[in-house]
């Protein structure tokens, strides 16, 4: 069953417990990024490479990095984490300033592809907007944080998808994914300097 959940936009990310040291990131100053449209900056703690869309000629992020499951146990299950965060462009139109009705668009399709939405968490102001929706896969086994993360910039729409995907080994049992995206991966926006998208400062969990 789909649970949806809302919570205000700066509310503090949702924290590992447990957290394992040695996946501790550092000071969010050493991560990997660059800027993915003007004004709004991408960083990840682990791989980052760009390549610039054929569509809209902004850059193209994809990350990855090991991560654990159950990092607080005797026997945490080890995994890998592989995102992709892309944005687009367009005229601010109220209308479109909807996450829930982009993924709507989408998902009948998405189900069609094996992708199985289990909860999704709503945030939003009057200038930015996220809807995070968390699911699993079973062709290849996998879990997925989908976000749509969606600003206003006066007269400009920012829209941006970030899409996570984790695969573990088969002990792993109902991971909590969506907060290893909010610890090691940041979305930044320069014009709203008191928002960021849902994702702590490096060291935190």
């Amino acid at each position: 069953m789909l649970r949806i959940t809302a919570f205000p936009v700066l509310a503090a990310a949702t924290t590992l417990s447990a957290q394992n040291p040695a996946m501790t990131p550092p000071p969010l100053a050493q991560w990997p990024g660059a800027e993915i449209a003007e004004g709004v900056a991408f960083q990840g703690d682990g791989s980052v490479t760009i390549e610039a869309s054929s569509e809209t000629g902004l850059p193209v992020f994809t990350f990855w990095r090991p991560v654990l499951h159950d990092e607080g146990s005797r026997y945490p299950v080890a995994g890998r984490m592989d995102c992709r965060i892309a944005a687009a462009e367009s005229p601010f139109d109220a209308a479109d300033f909807d996450p829930a009705v982009r993924h709507a668009a989408a998902k009948d399709a998405r189900k069609e592809q094996g992708y199985t939405d289990a909860e999704q968490l709503a945030s939003g102001t009057d200038t930015i907007k996220q809807l995070d929706i968390i699911g699993r896969r079973n062709a290849p086994r996998s879990y997925y944080v989908l976000s749509y993360i969606m600003a206003r910039d006066g007269d400009r729409l920012v829209d941006i998808r970030r899409n996570c995907t984790f695969i573990f080994g088969s002990a792993a049992s109902k991971p909590d994914v969506l907060p290893l995206v909010n610890r090691y991966t940041k979305i930044t926006f320069a014009f709203t300097p008191e928002i960021s998208a849902q994702a702590p400062t490096g060291g935190e969990g």
